[in-house]
């Protein structure tokens, strides 16, 4: 099985030990017109009284038949595939990691408000929001966060909870 490469046949993967075998899962986030590409958002809010750090992540999945890679190359799977799959991540309440051009946000869920679905004939967008339900770690590299498995190379005082 070849990974997901953003950037090339995906702009963001999802990666949940009980979906899709616990291998990650590209999607196509909505085009943004005012920047070049695909985009992310990141609302990050600190209490005041405990100054603990609390997150909400927002990104728009686009489904199709027809949907063109970052590369622009054909995006393999249907529409109705990646509705199944995006469903499914979107059942979880933990242990959900979104790996971006940022780094991969880890012990993030879809909790409470989740997902708006706009289904059209030729597309369906999906604007979804996340938050840590843990306590927050800045997103992490791609290598160290495959390398965190516990067969990976890291050791248990240089991994993360994955």
């Amino acid at each position: 099985m070849t990974l997901p490469l953003i950037g090339t046949d995906c702009d963001v993967t999802f990666t949940h030990i009980d979906v899709n075998s616990g291998e990650p899962y590209g999607f196509i986030l909505a085009y943004d017109p005012s920047i070049q590409g695909s985009a992310i958002s990141v609302q990050r809010q600190v209490d005041p009284t405990t100054l603990e750090v609390s997150i909400r992540l927002f990104l728009t999945v686009v489904l199709a038949d027809d949907l063109k890679n970052p590369d622009g190359s054909e995006h393999t799977d249907t529409r109705s595939a990646m509705y199944s799959k995006l469903l499914e991540y979107l059942s979880k309440t933990d242990g959900l990691a979104i790996n971006t051009v940022m780094g991969t946000f880890t012990g993030i869920a879809p909790l409470g408000y989740s997902a708006t679905e706009l289904h059209q004939p030729e597309v369906s967008n999906v604007a979804c929001q996340f938050t840590n339900i843990s306590e927050y770690h800045e997103p992490i590299t791609d290598a160290d966060f495959y390398l965190s498995e516990w067969d990976g190379d890291l050791t248990w005082a240089t991994s993360y909870w994955r």
